[in-house]
């Protein structure tokens, strides 16, 4: 999925996903929810 898609699905701006892609930005919960429902995924978080 391109950017701009991925940007219109989630609502995260097209510098936030470059942000995140590039390693220069530290995604909080809510955007990690965001990304996994645009992508059609489920964000599971657990600590082993």
């Amino acid at each position: 999925m391109i950017e701009k898609q991925l940007s219109e699905k989630t609502g995260i701006t097209l510098a936030n996903i470059s942000r995140l892609e590039n390693g220069t930005a530290n995604p909080s919960i809510k955007t990690l929810q965001r990304l996994a429902e645009g992508l059609g995924k489920t964000l599971v978080i657990e600590f082993k």
